[in-house]
């Protein structure tokens, strides 16, 4: 089964579905709100409830997961039920009823595994999940599925073809699986028999199923190859358990492996199942963030450029010092040429953005003075973080125009020498135009007398001198 993907985000699976809208979205479009866990989230375009997909297009392929199998073996829940096993067959007399019990109990923990990992779930099933619910009657299901394939095989045999009967055996060892997993959830024999449930399972799966018998049947005969190759060196008394040990041990491997089988392929067998890890969720205002930055993107990607507006609008009304949310306003602002909201939206972001990311500012800058050559940030501390930002860019001219005459248009400014420091390195490493840095240098000295700065000032001075000198 081909996964479906996030129609914005192509890379990104899907898990969720608008029907009225025929649009799939992935996590990345749709976030959900902590403090309603309970809310179904709404279509970003039409605001119709959303269908969830599950981990449908989530989870990873069950052949790359094997050694995950295999470790969930050796948890303490499946360590237990082979120890048991192996005790059993060591001390339990041969009596028909209680080795009945026992397999009953064997069986409904098997079918415990296959239910818990088709929920993703990590924890194996305790030991006590065995001698809970329906026991008996799973195995009384099982075993008229298991009695009924060797009815088959034995009726083909009857018919003293090798063609036939190799086939018999290949379907049923086929549907087999199939057919243990149907019976694990639906807990119905008539589902467990039932051509059409049992070969849902196989289309679901399609040729990937093929990879499942595979797997499963390696893991039918590994106990039983180990026990040979020990037989030679180990006593009977010793071998039983092992191999009662074994049985058990790869048996949960197997069903760990079916049942996450089901997981992977849950979309196309009609379950919605999540992954245990569930889906990312964030508390409300970060939330109320995260979706108008989603919608906005969808409605943008729709060519919906106006509506992609006023929801980042809508947004800034109840979160208006965001800076994710001002500097994807600020962006959409520009893109579409917006001049004059756009440069009216700058007088609230540069400032907020010089605060918490000057680099944002200083792009903020160079996007506004496309838009107005002469544009200037209207506050002193502002276009000295914005400069200092331009310098470390390289972008130097574009700096020094920001500090040009700061002393006129702010008087009141107290951190004009810093200010014109910056400029007159600006001058000497950026244009390497060393007068223009010594008068602004001169100035300092002279107007501010007593500036915890004038130690750097004259430094700068100094090695400003021996340049003009050398030059």
């Amino acid at each position: 089964m081909d996964k479906t993907l996030c129609r914005y985000h192509p890379a990104q699976p899907a898990t969720w579905q608008c029907l009225p809208c025929a649009r799939s979205f992935g996590d990345c479009c749709i976030p959900l709100n902590a403090d309603a866990p309970d809310e179904l989230p709404g279509c970003p375009l039409c605001n119709a409830p959303l269908q969830f997909l599950g981990a449908a297009n989530t989870a990873q392929p069950f052949w790359e997961r094997i050694p995950s199998f295999f470790l969930y073996g050796l948890q303490g829940g499946p360590m237990a039920f082979a120890v048991l096993l192996a005790l059993a067959s060591l001390f339990m007399p041969p009596s028909l009823i209680l080795w009945g019990c026992l397999f009953s109990v064997a069986t409904k923990y098997f079918h415990s595994v296959i239910e818990a990992s088709c929920q993703a779930g990590s924890q194996a099933p305790s030991l006590l999940s065995a001698f809970s619910g329906e026991g008996f009657t799973l195995f009384f299901r099982q075993l008229v599925v298991f009695a009924i394939a060797f009815g088959a095989l034995w009726l083909a045999a009857d018919f003293n073809s090798e063609a036939l009967y190799w086939a018999v055996t290949i379907g049923i060892l086929l549907a087999m699986p199939a057919s243990i997993i149907r019976l694990a959830l639906d807990k119905e024999l008539g589902a467990a028999l039932s051509p059409d449930q049992v070969g849902q399972v196989i289309r679901a799966m399609g040729w990937r199923y093929l990879i499942l018998c595979a797997f499963l049947f390696i893991l039918w005969q590994s106990p039983g190859w180990v026990t040979h190759m020990l037989s030679s060196g180990l006593p009977r008394v010793v071998l039983m358990p092992i191999a009662a040990f074994l049985f058990a041990y790869f048996g949960v491997v197997m069903c760990a492996m079916m049942g996450y089988a089901v997981f992977q392929y849950q979309g196309a067998l009609g379950y919605v199942i999540a992954d245990e890890n569930g889906q990312a969720s964030y508390p409300a205002a970060d939330y109320q963030r995260r979706r108008a930055l989603a919608q906005a993107e969808i409605r943008l990607k729709e060519g919906q450029s106006g509506q992609a507006l006023e929801t980042l609008a809508a947004a800034l009304e109840r979160h208006a010092d965001d800076l994710r949310l001002n500097e994807r306003f600020h962006q959409l602002l520009f893109g579409l040429r917006e001049r004059s909201r756009c440069l009216r939206h700058l007088s609230h972001y540069l400032p907020l953005a010089a605060r918490l990311n000057p680099s944002l500012a200083a792009t903020a800058l160079l996007n506004a003075r496309q838009l107005q050559a002469d544009y200037l940030p209207e506050d002193a501390q502002v276009c000295e973080t914005v400069a200092e930002a331009l310098l470390q860019r390289h972008k130097t001219r574009e700096a020094l125009s920001l500090l040009r005459n700061l002393h006129q248009r702010f008087p009141q400014y107290p951190h004009i020498p810093r200010a014109y420091l910056l400029a007159a390195r600006g001058f000497a490493e950026g244009l390497g135009q060393v007068e223009p840095a010594q008068k602004l240098l001169a100035f300092i000295l002279a107007r501010y007398p007593q500036s915890p700065l004038l130690g750097e000032v004259r430094a700068l001075q100094a090695t400003l001198g021996k340049l003009a000198t050398q030059a």
